[in-house]
């Protein structure tokens, strides 16, 4: 595993997510300000459809969460597990910043 460059941090939309490739997978990030930034696996779990980024940030059950634009279930931005279905989960990525770069943990991927 390696960390990947993905772009400047201010090149982020606050409150909104955007898609990355990164070692071989879709990542969704999404930039949420002084909450943070948090990185899911951009395939929604419940359509097998890279979406996750274009989904709609929110808060469920006192937790951050993006809720798919296809079915419209709720992903936890930090663990992935669907609010309505446990058995769906959206692998999370770790994300940093460091001098302004925004890095993604980058997974062996088919392993």
């Amino acid at each position: 595993m390696s960390w990947i460059n993905i772009c400047d941090e201010t090149s982020l939309p606050q409150g909104s997510g955007v898609a990355a490739w990164v070692g071989g997978n879709a990542v969704a990030i999404f930039n949420l300000g002084k909450d943070g930034l948090f990185a899911l696996d951009n395939v929604d779990p419940a359509s097998g459809v890279s979406l996750l980024a274009r989904g709609l940030i929110c808060e469920m059950e006192g937790e951050l969460c993006v809720a798919s634009p296809l079915y419209k279930q709720h992903y936890n931005l930090v663990t992935g597990v669907c609010i309505e279905d446990t058995n769906l989960v959206a692998s999370p990525f770790e994300v940093k910043t460091e001098q302004g770069k925004v890095f993604v943990l980058a997974k062996v991927s088919g392993v």
